[in-house]
């Protein structure tokens, strides 16, 4: 039975190491952390549930041709309610709430109501929406790999894709906040900015339409959930899961794998390698020797890191869930060289298991990288003390807002750059790609035609990323080791 090695436990390594041990050969996850997931993940302090990453999931909806993956993979099964709330996010403005809903049809009358001046732009934001609300993501098989149950782009798949074509040409050209500001009125500008003002405006629409089709539910239990059962599928099927075992080198003989190196110098032997932690990282620290191959040279030279410092807080007393609206400070929030004007949290205090009773769990995650400043100030001894003036900035503000929070805030913990940097071992904490303007939807190889069974998954494969990215490139890989052995993918 030929060896196969994954280096990273999350998403894309899981999803790999599933697919290649369940089309049979004897898979190895090497995973660093103590726990699977890498940034798929969720944590606990002092009774309250974060959830760190899944706050919506393409692929959710059972009729999308991702959502077969979750379930083959065990990250999602019939049993897992999948919640689909009515609102999607908010902002307080003036007098009024403005709100988006998961319904493109009341967002726009919604939106109608409070500017009858942008009624031009609101139809052609509905028309947008709706164009992409039939689009999604082909499930296809790579070239030249045997497969238990092939899978080819559907004709009626790429008659959905036709007509949006033109629509993603133009709206890839010009950023979020291009589209966001043709709006006169200024509350909707500030409610439509869910996507960072420099992604293309494509990511904005994309995302409204899969609101609107259905998809995008939030699965109960989030990302600890999807995890275990991966994990749990991982395992029945024979795998070998080895936490706390971090990977030092991949070993090459001859243009060709033989194996790993840990960091405790214990060398464990494979036939093939899917390296499927971050992929800058991995270039930087797994060979000896870098990689000829131009396709990683390319996705060096073309990657825009999506970076954020994370926060979530634990208050003992009652706040609007699941969203609460976003606010204007009174005293803008200062922190890492970036400022902040406004504040907004996703509140899963109705979650089963995620807060002690009348009480809110609260995450919000502020955009930019500031990696350089919190690595500069951990060099400098300064590292708890800034992290610690955030909170006390954040923690002010919102008893501001919400006097009833006074005293009653429980737990406040910020993830910094470093934070995810130090538990997953991405570059710069990274966790996606920007897809800027003009930005090219590159699918990359996935494998190194200089040395001979060296894979790789995970985002940075398809950017912009994301779980679904993650998943499917995992597939993507242990497809390539199928087709490198001449063995039936299943």
């Amino acid at each position: 039975m030929k060896k196969v090695i994954v280096i990273g436990g999350g998403i894309s390594g899981l999803s790999a190491a599933i697919y290649a041990q369940r089309s049979g050969f004897d898979v190895t996850i090497c995973e660093q952390h103590s726990m699977a997931g890498g940034m798929c993940t969720s944590w606990k302090r002092k009774g309250y549930l974060f959830e760190g990453t899944v706050h919506w999931l393409t692929g959710s909806n059972p009729k999308t041709e991702i959502n077969q993956l979750w379930k083959e993979t065990g990250a999602l099964n019939e049993q897992v309610p999948v919640i689909l709330h009515e609102q999607f996010s908010a902002v307080e403005w003036e007098d009024k709430i403005i709100r988006i809903y998961r319904d493109i049809e009341k967002t726009a009358k919604h939106f109608l109501e409070i500017s009858p001046d942008d009624k031009k732009q609101i139809n052609k934001l509905l028309k947008d929406v709706k164009a992409f609300s039939d689009f999604e993501m082909p499930v296809t098989d790579i070239k030249g790999v045997k497969t238990q149950h092939p899978k080819r782009m559907k004709f009626s798949t790429l008659l959905k894709i036709i007509p949006v074509f033109p629509r993603l040409v133009k709206l890839s050209r010009m950023t979020c906040k291009d589209y966001t500001d043709k709006f006169t009125h200024i509350g909707i500008q500030k409610t439509l900015k869910i996507i960072p003002d420099e992604y293309a405006a494509v990511a904005l629409i994309a995302t409204l339409g899969t609101l609107n089709a259905g998809d995008g539910g939030y699965p109960e239990g989030g990302s600890l959930a999807m995890v275990e059962g991966m994990v749990k599928t991982f395992k029945d099927l024979g795998g070998t899961l080895l936490l706390n075992t971090k990977v030092k080198k991949i070993r090459i003989e001859n243009k060709a794998v033989v194996g790993v190196t840990l960091n405790n110098e214990t060398e464990l032997n494979a036939d093939a390698v899917i390296v499927a932690q971050e992929t800058i990282a991995a270039l930087d620290n797994l060979f000896d020797t870098p990689l000829q191959d131009k396709w990683l040279a390319d996705l060096r030279k073309n990657t825009k890191s999506a970076v954020c410092t994370f926060i979530c807080m634990g208050i003992r007393c009652v706040l609007p869930e699941p969203i609460i609206p976003a606010w204007e400070l009174d005293e803008p929030i200062e922190h890492a060289g970036m400022t902040e004007t406004q504040l907004c949290f996703y509140n899963n205090a109705g979650h089963k298991g995620y807060a002690p009773k009348d009480s809110a769990v609260l995450t919000t995650a502020f955009m930019g990288d500031t990696y350089d400043f919190w690595k500069k100030a951990k060099e400098k001894g300064r590292y708890e003390e800034e992290k610690q003036a955030l909170a006390d900035k954040i923690c002010r503000a919102v008893c501001k807002k919400f006097p009833q929070a006074q005293d009653n805030i429980e737990v406040i913990d910020i993830a910094t750059p470093l934070t995810y940097e130090r538990y997953t071992g991405a570059y710069h904490g990274s966790w996606m790609s920007i897809s800027g303007v003009g930005d090219k939807m590159t699918t990359y190889p996935g494998f190194s035609k200089s040395i001979s069974g060296i894979y790789f998954a995970g985002h940075r494969m398809m950017p912009p990323g994301g779980l679904p990215v993650a998943i499917y490139t995992g597939r993507m890989a242990a497809q390539m080791v199928c087709r490198q052995f001449k063995v039936m993918f299943r």
